[in-house]
């Protein structure tokens, strides 16, 4: 009886251990959480199953004020590892997170949502793995305390191009300034406006908006910020345009540095542009006066009720056509295209339930061939094996597509003639 007792209770502690080592489980890597205000921190969440996954997981955006989060390219990838003796397949999810200024900031608490064949029998299963919440510090680097805004960088560049001539102008002209600010090991939207705000009497500064440029080689970010300003003569000009510092932290040498421009020196001999003033007529400006009047009533009147009745019928469109099947078909050719497994899985459901029944033999077809990318993508499958699941996906819905795309009926199956003739009627 003892034996028994032990036997059972063996077994029992077997199968909960087993239970347990069989749930889908979560790897959160945050080896570093403080760096300079614009370096990255890298974030990683790994999820593994014991089978496959048909599906993407649904990760968390992490979205938190003052930090910047993004995802690099080839994010995620395939993964797997070795859990009692059995291989377990998994993917992994990499994160940048970049405080923008400095402090400490709190990463929220999130979770993954992850659904998984199970280990028998067909079933999917789903589960939610939490992940914990996360700081990150910016820390100012010594000797750079007194940098406002504060910008660090491997190497920062200035230029400058003046377009046109600066001095001898008469009223009327004009002239570019542009300033580009090239840097490397940041991303250029932590690079502050650099024209100054001061002018100089007589002449009207036209900025048109920055143009920033970002690249990325092998997970380092570079890029530009290109501003340019047109100034206009009005009158009489004499001075300079400030020159414009830059100052920056190294992170290569660990030392502030500056990048300077030279002042640009200005020159016009012109009196201010002033209209000439003419007479005008009193009947000339009782005809304008009227006129206008006219063209503001007809304007009030078209605002106040054209314009909404063209906006209703405008807005009733956009809709119609969105909501149409041959819309929703387009979205699903471009994913299958792209092989964007989830948005082509759930754009394939709702054409499905605008369009009627395709035969049951295309309708099966489409499903396994969901089923196969799904287990070459995350599961011990191969990629040649997902290119053909992938051809055959896109042949299956364009043959669905030819099925019912002139047929109006509804999904349920047609019902027979309730007063059938036969065939050898006389």
């Amino acid at each position: 009886m003892r034996w028994f007792v032990v036997c059972v209770v063996w077994i029992c502690s077997s199968v909960a251990l087993w239970a347990q080592d069989s749930v889908p489980k979560l790897d959160v890597t945050f080896e570093e959480n403080e760096t300079v205000p614009g370096q990255p921190l890298t974030l990683r969440l790994t999820v593994l199953v014991p089978t496959f996954m048909p599906d993407p997981p649904m990760w968390p955006d992490f979205e938190t004020p003052n930090l910047m989060v993004r995802l690099p390219s080839k994010a995620s990838s395939p993964t797997s590892k070795s859990i009692g003796g059995e291989t377990w397949s998994g993917i992994s999810r990499r994160y940048q997170i970049t405080p923008v200024v400095p402090g400490t900031f709190e990463i929220p608490a999130g979770e993954v949502t992850v659904r998984y064949r199970a280990l028998e029998g067909s079933d999917v299963l789903e589960a939610t793995l939490p992940v914990p919440s996360q700081t990150v510090t910016g820390v100012v680097p010594e000797g750079a305390e007194g940098l406002d805004p504060f910008v660090a960088a491997e190497k920062l560049t200035l230029m400058q191009t003046v377009e046109g001539e600066t001095t001898g102008l008469d009223a009327g002209a004009s002239f570019s300034r542009v300033l580009e600010v090239k840097i490397e090991g940041v991303s250029p939207m932590f690079l502050p406006s650099v024209t100054p705000e001061e002018g100089l009497a007589g002449l009207r500064a036209y900025p048109e908006s920055p143009a920033v440029e970002e690249t990325e080689n092998r997970g380092v970010v570079s890029g530009s910020r290109l501003e340019k300003t047109v100034y206009v003569v009005e009158g009489g000009v004499e001075g300079a345009l400030p020159e414009v510092r830059v100052q920056w932290f190294n992170l290569k040498t660990g030392k502030v540095e500056e990048a300077t421009t030279e002042a640009i020196d200005v020159q016009a001999d012109a009196q201010a542009l002033a209209p000439s003033a003419e007479p005008l007529e009193a009947a000339k400006v009782a005809r304008w006066g009227a006129a206008l009047v006219g063209l503001l009533l007809v304007g009030a009147g078209f605002v106040r009720w054209g314009v909404p009745v063209l906006h209703r019928s405008w807005e009733k469109a956009q809709d119609r056509r969105l909501q149409s099947a041959g819309y929703t078909y387009g979205l699903l050719k471009k994913a299958l295209q792209k092989r964007d497994l989830s948005p082509a899985k759930q754009t394939y459901l709702q054409w499905s339930q605008k369009v009627p029944l395709a035969g049951r033999e295309t309708e099966d077809a489409v499903a396994q061939a969901f089923l196969q990318i799904g287990a070459a993508r995350f599961g011990n499958g191969s990629a040649p094996e997902e290119t053909q699941a992938w051809d055959r996906l896109k042949k299956l819905c364009h043959r669905k597509h030819r099925e019912t795309r002139y047929r109006r009926d509804t999904k349920a199956p047609d019902l027979p003639p309730l007063n059938p003739v036969s065939r050898h009627q006389n």
